[in-house]
């Protein structure tokens, strides 16, 4: 998401918000989601409709832009799986309910509207958080990624939904840190320097994991994968709420990298986290290299704004 304009942000698009609400509402009634849904006209990519199953919530697209189907559907997919990663916690996600169409590129979802307002208990957040973290990969997928290439933010993501099977070292040079570098040299194509320091970094990478013992022993958890503060929130009671997901499944301090870039990682510095799990020799230069990512990331979305961060860590990382 962008962390100027959030995902839940909304903004004008008269056209397609004045029918939107009235589609959305027609989708729900011919999917039997629900028996009677209010009728409604909205000029926001978010809104609320009332359904005789409860309320539920309405975004279209996602990261700020318009959104394939496919995006969302993998959206609607990384919250049933945090969801049901984290029952029995306080923790609480939103479970989807539909995803939609309004025409070609702006698809939406509907979720379970939860209602939000109050000061999020920080060792409940960290509790469900753990709880998820150690739920790891289900039988069906026992791989580095997620069975549905995906985006975080407004930037695709790949995910290795093939399912080929790779270390963790191997999936991150790949998948993350080698894919936002492509990606990179496409869209910034005369910046030399973090493509130089890219590279020197795939040299020394697998020496940032040498402190957790052999490659084989890091396996994969379910993450979030984009935890900024502006996706943490909390119900009326104080219970934890965590939103706009771009899961897959990786080494739990992957997710860290994102709450410590947008949140001072507080979401894991607290005893609800760490007593299940305690920092790991070499935290700290992972925790950079997992924060890079999100760097590289905005810098491909939003541009150079960005770059600074960028070589700063990698800087760190390869010195």
């Amino acid at each position: 998401p962008s962390r100027a304009i959030s995902r839940t942000s909304t903004y004008r698009c008269v056209n397609r918000a004045a029918s939107a609400s009235e589609e959305v509402r027609k989708q729900l009634l011919a999917a039997e989601i629900c028996g009677d849904v209010e009728q409604k006209d909205s000029y926001s990519t978010t809104f609320t409709l009332d359904t005789d199953r409860g309320k539920c919530f309405v975004k279209c697209g996602t990261g700020g832009s318009g959104a394939s189907k496919a995006i969302l559907e993998f959206e609607a997919e990384s919250l049933r799986r945090l969801g049901a990663a984290a029952a029995g916690s306080a923790l609480r996600v939103p479970r989807p309910w539909l995803v939609g169409e309004l025409g070609p590129g702006r698809a939406f979802i509907v979720q379970e509207y939860l209602d939000i307002g109050g000061g999020c208990d920080p060792n409940a957040l960290g509790a469900g958080l753990a709880q998820i973290h150690a739920a790891g990969a289900p039988a069906d997928w026992q791989h580095f990624g997620f069975p549905l290439e995906g985006c975080c933010g407004a930037c695709p993501q790949k995910n290795n939904a093939a399912g080929a099977d790779m270390s963790w070292v191997d999936f991150w040079r790949d998948y993350r840190l080698g894919d936002q570098l492509r990606m990179l040299r496409r869209n910034s194509p005369g910046d030399n320097d973090v493509q130089e320091l890219g590279k020197e970094l795939m040299e020394v990478l697998p020496e940032l994991f040498k402190p957790l013992g052999s490659p084989e022993s890091i396996k994969p958890s379910l993450l979030h994968g984009d935890l900024w503060s502006g996706n943490i929130a909390a119900l009326r009671d104080g219970s934890p709420v965590i939103i706009d997901p771009a899961a897959y499944y990786g080494h739990y301090e992957a997710d860290h990298g994102m709450n410590y870039m947008f949140g001072g990682g507080t979401a894991f510095s607290n005893a609800g986290y760490q007593q299940r799990f305690p920092r790991a020799p070499g935290y700290k230069r992972r925790i950079a290299l997992y924060e890079l990512h999100h760097h590289l990331n905005h810098y491909n979305i939003f541009g150079g704004g960005y770059r600074g961060g960028c070589l700063s860590l990698m800087k760190q990382l390869v010195r």
